[in-house]
């Protein structure tokens, strides 16, 4: 990327030979850099040790006059992007007033959870399918999992890929439900509360609406798997009155 220069008050140096171009009276492309990567540092988040601060490839293509001591100054130009990349400005105050952008890339590694294998969607994830890497946090995506304890036991809304990173959004809860399982059917309404035996035509987490078969009567109605695994019906009439019970 190459950088942006601001030569107002810059001395661009016409024909000089190269035992000029190293007199001191010229500031250090080398003394720019790090003072762009010192400021980016001094701005980083805290846990942000790890980063590693870049200047992007590319030579300051003008000769700026050295800076009197105190008088080089350092500030984000545009989003300050503490996670990937961004543009430090430098300015020169005096002898004479000149600016450089320099374009700098922060590579912070976080270790995240991914899919060790591609998976399935409604799998309920175990150990053996998560992993830890390392990854850039500029790339990650949002909700990213960073400890497999808040994976395990959850179900997939969707298919991943192997090495796909996890997140929060991809996640059902845990399975409180399976097929062919003997649940609670909870219906509600008008002051009554009824409850009869169901078998679950389907897996279901909690907040998930499933099928569920009244064992009395052998229709199928739907409900919502609640904290405790029962299935609350949608509706109050979805329940055979004669064989639930009113607790």
């Amino acid at each position: 990327m190459a950088l942006l220069v601001s030569a107002a008050h810059a001395a661009p140096v016409h024909g000089a030979s190269a035992a000029q171009a190293r007199l001191p009276q010229w500031e250090s492309p080398g003394a720019l850099r790090a003072a762009a990567v010192a400021f980016v540092r001094q701005h980083l988040p805290s846990g942000a040790g790890r980063a590693s601060v870049r200047i992007h490839p590319g030579v300051v293509p003008a000769y700026f006059p050295r800076c009197a001591a105190g008088s080089l100054r350092a500030q984000a130009f545009g989003d300050p992007n503490p996670y990937g990349a961004q543009t430090v400005q430098l300015r020169c105050l005096a002898p004479q007033a000149w600016s450089v952008y320099l374009p700098v890339q922060v590579d912070w590694p976080q270790s995240v959870v991914v899919a060790a294998h591609a998976l399935e969607a409604g799998h309920t994830l175990v150990a053996g399918d998560l992993q830890i890497v390392q990854r850039n946090r500029a790339a990650l995506p949002p909700g990213a999992l960073r400890s497999e304890r808040l994976a395990e036991g959850r179900v997939l809304r969707f298919g991943v890929g192997a090495g796909q990173s996890l997140t929060e959004a991809m996640l059902a809860g845990q399975r409180l439900v399976r097929y062919g399982q003997a649940v609670s059917l909870v219906a509600e309404g008008d002051g009554v509360r009824l409850v009869a035996l169901g078998i679950a035509l389907q897996d279901g987490s909690q907040g998930q609406t499933i099928l569920v078969r009244n064992a009395a009567s052998g229709r199928v109605v739907s409900g919502v798997v609640d904290a405790q695994g029962d299935v609350v019906a949608e509706r109050l009439h979805a329940i055979d009155i004669s064989a639930a019970s009113k607790p």
